[in-house]
C-alpha cells in the first residue's frame, strides 16, 4: 500500500548552500568502449564482520584509518550543539508522537508502541543519523484540547515543529491547535518550518486517504489565509507506523535540517550521471533514515526497496557478524537482484551510514568505473562534513570574540 503522499505550501527549504563547484575528488566520466550489461559477477557477494579475507591486514589499517576519522568527527562536533537543530513533537494528547520516536530511533516494534503509557513528562532525545547529522527531539506531553498552554515554553527555540495529527479521530481541534501554533510563531517573529505528519493512516479506508488528507489541507490554507499568513513554510506527509511511510517522511524532515543537503544532491547527481545509475541515496542503517538522494523523481515503492535491503543487510549480519564490531566496516557491501528486473547495492560510508544504488539489470555499466566513482563519493562525503563541522566551529568562535569585545 502507498501511503507516501506529502503535500508542501512551500517547497524552498532554509538550505542555502551554492552547489556549484569543485569537489575535491573528480568523479570519472562513464566510459563506453568497455561498458557491458551489469552481470552477476556481484552477484552473491554479500560479506560480514565474521569473514576472513585474505586481505584482513589491509582491511585493518582501513578500519584504523575510520576510527581516526570518527575522532576528528567527534572532535568537531563537541563544541556544536549551539547549532542543533532543535525538533518539537507537538500536537494532541494519543496522536501518535512518542510511538513514532520509539518506533524509528528505538527499535521499538509498532505493536509495542501501542502499550506506551500517555505522555506526562517533557523527554528529551539526544539524536544522530550517521555520524554527522544531530539534532534534539523533545517530545512534550500534548494538549486534550485546542489550547496553547505551555506552548511557548516549549516552542520558543526550536527550529522546527513537528506535528502529529491522528486522522483516525476528529481532527477539527487538532487543526485549530495546528493554525494556533503557526499563528502564535508568526506573531512573535519565529520563522520556523511545521512538518504535518497526518498520522495512523493505516485506521482509514484507503479510498478516504487521500480525501481526508485534502481536506486537512485546504481547511489549514483557508484559516492560515484569514490569519493573513500567505506563504506559511509547512509540509504535509500521510505516515503510518505499519509501513515504511514515516521513514520516509521522517527522512525529508531531518534533510530540511541539513545545510550540507544541496551539496550531497549536487554529488549524487553527478555520480549517477557520470555512472548511468538510476537511482542513489545516503541512508543511516541503523533508523533507515535516507540523508540525502539524487534530485530524480522518488518513487516510494524504491524508499521500500531500499528499506527491505537495509533490513535484509541488518538482519543477516546480526546473525553471522560479531557482536563486537559495527554493521559496516570499510569493506562491507550486499547486492540484491530482484525478479523485477532491478539490482540493489549497498556499499558503506562509514559504520553508520551507507549508499544505496538502483540500477536495471539490463543496464550497460562499467563495474570498475562504479566503484571508482562510488569511492569517490565516499570520500567527498566524509571531507564534506568535516568542512561543515569546521566551519561549524569558527562561527561559534567569531560569535564568542564578538560577544567579548
Amino acid at each position: 500500500m502507498n501511503y507516501g503522499v506529502s503535500g508542501v505550501f512551500d517547497t524552498a527549504t532554509n538550505n542555502s548552500l551554492n552547489t556549484v563547484g569543485d569537489y575535491p575528488h573528480t568523479f570519472q566520466s562513464h566510459y563506453h568502449p568497455h561498458s557491458r550489461p551489469y552481470s552477476n559477477g556481484f552477484h552473491n557477494s554479500l560479506r560480514f564482520n565474521s569473514q576472513n579475507r585474505l586481505d584482513d591486514n589491509d582491511d585493518n589499517q582501513q578500519q584504523s584509518q575510520q576510527q581516526q576519522y570518527q575522532q576528528r568527527i567527534d572532535g568537531d562536533y563537541e563544541t556544536d550543539d549551539i547549532n542543533k537543530s532543535k525538533l518539537l513533537m507537538w500536537g494532541l494528547t494519543k496522536s501518535g508522537k512518542t510511538s513514532i520516536i520509539k518506533l524509528i530511533f528505538e527499535k521499538m516494534s509498532a505493536g509495542e508502541t501501542l502499550k506506551l503509557p500517555e505522555t506526562k513528562m517533557v523527554q528529551i532525545h539526544e539524536l544522530t543519523c550517521g555520524i554527522y547529522v544531530k539534532f534534539q527531539i523533545r517530545d512534550v506531553p500534548g494538549p486534550k484540547m485546542s489550547s496553547l498552554n505551555d506552548f511557548e515554553a516549549f516552542a520558543s527555540n526550536s527550529t522546527t515543529i513537528v506535528f502529529v495529527l491522528d486522522i483516525t479521530e476528529d481532527y477539527s481541534d487538532a487543526i485549530n491547535l495546528l493554525v494556533s501554533s503557526v499563528q502564535w510563531m508568526h506573531q512573535h517573529g519565529h520563522n520556523v518550518r511545521f512538518e504535518v505528519l497526518i498520522h495512523k493512516i493505516d485506521g482509514v479506508h484507503e479510498p478516504d486517504r487521500l480525501e481526508r488528507y485534502s481536506t486537512i489541507q485546504k481547511q489549514v490554507s483557508v484559516m492560515l489565509h484569514e490569519c493573513s499568513i500567505e506563504k506559511p513554510m509547512i509540509n504535509f506527509y500521510l505516515t503510518s507506523i505499519y509501513d515504511h511511510s514515516i521513514h520516509e517522511a521522517f527522512s525529508k524532515i531531518v534533510q530540511n535540517q541539513m545545510k550540507q543537503l544541496r551539496a550531497l544532491e549536487n554529488m549524487l547527481n553527478l555520480v549517477t550521471e557520470s555512472t548511468q545509475l538510476d537511482k542513489i541515496f545516503v541512508c543511516d542503517i541503523y533508523n533507515k533514515i535516507f540523508l540525502a538522494s539524487d534530485t530524480k523523481p522518488v518513487d516510494t515503492q524504491l524508499s521500500e526497496l531500499c528499506c527491505d535491503v537495509v533490513d535484509v543487510y541488518t538482519g543477516i549480519s546480526s546473525i553471522y557478524g560479531t557482536s563486537n564490531n559495527s554493521l559496516l566496516d570499510s569493506m562491507s557491501f550486499c547486492t540484491i537482484e530482484l525478479s523485477i528486473g532491478l539490482i540493489l547495492y549497498l556499499k558503506d560510508i562509514d559504520p553508520t551510514t551507507a549508499l544505496i544504488c538502483i540500477l536495471k539489470k539490463e543496464s550497460k555499466i562499467n563495474e570498475a568505473l562504479m566503484e571508482v566513482n562510488l569511492n569517490i563519493l565516499k570520500k567527498n562525503i566524509q571531507e564534506l562534513f568535516l568542512m561543515f563541522a569546521k566551519n561549524s566551529t569558527r562561527q561559534q568562535l567569531n560569535t564568542s570574540i564578538t560577544s567579548i569585545e
